[in-house]
């Protein structure tokens, strides 16, 4: 009897070991987490769509920049030629001036382009900033889920090997036959796999037993026995 009754300690410490796994496995740290990781995800995926539009502003920009450069080079080097004294055929001279104030023309053109393009660019900046900004805090969010999710786990693990090492010590203590049967029924029985014969009832039927069949489990040798009603060991 004394050993059947470490069956009951054997029972109550997987329970609590499966509340344990339960618990690992639903920790709030846990929850915390997956909405930091998500929330990285989604800044990054807008990020990624607001900095594709000015990149490529950005792009245009440098190209008309660097177009408008190339021309004052040319109208700069077309006006030191008109200066230099080196032409001195009217139509050749007048063909130059055409040629500067068409650059010059062209430049202005250019130059009024890339201030739209800047105009345009502006406020994708700021946006860009802002996000970059929510992102940083949201990964740095991320960064101290992870740190409090593993100090969570390590000390859920501390609890879970404690209890199973306790498990361990009390089921040296109970028959192997009887910690067989136990254990082949908890999986349908759990978490009251055995109870106790309590007067004539057992603990896990709400009727009680037939005289006979209360005699019966008493008069077991082995000290447990299965309840008809319900399929439990039933200890006594």
């Amino acid at each position: 009897m004394t050993d059947l009754a470490a069956l009951l300690t054997v029972q109550e410490l997987d329970n609590t070991a499966g509340a344990l796994r339960h618990r690992l496995a639903t920790l709030p740290e846990r929850r915390a987490l997956e909405e930091a990781t998500a929330s990285v995800a989604a800044l990054g995926a807008e990020l990624a769509g607001r900095e594709a539009p000015q990149r490529e502003l950005e792009r245009e920009q440098r190209r008309l920049e660097g177009e408008a450069e190339v021309l004052r080079a040319k109208a700069d080097s077309e006006n030191r030629r008109l200066y230099s004294g080196a032409v001195t055929a009217i139509r050749e001279l007048q063909a130059i001036q055409e040629e500067i104030s068409s650059l010059q023309r062209r430049t202005a053109q250019l130059d009024e382009a890339v201030l739209e393009l800047m105009l345009k660019i502006e406020p994708l900046v700021d946006s860009v900033a802002e996000l970059r900004a929510r992102l940083a805090a949201a990964e740095a969010a991320a960064d101290a889920a992870t740190v409090a999710l593993a100090e969570a786990e390590v000390a859920v693990n501390a609890e879970l090997q404690s209890t199973l090492a306790q498990r361990a010590t009390a089921a040296a203590d109970v028959p192997a036959d009887a910690l067989a049967r136990y254990q082949a029924a908890r999986p349908q029985l759990a978490p009251s796999t055995v109870v106790r014969l309590v007067g004539s009832r057992c603990e896990g039927c709400p009727l009680q037993m037939p005289s006979v069949e209360v005699d019966r489990i008493r008069h077991l040798e082995s000290g447990l026995a299965d309840c008809d009603e319900c399929g439990r060991l039933v200890l006594h």
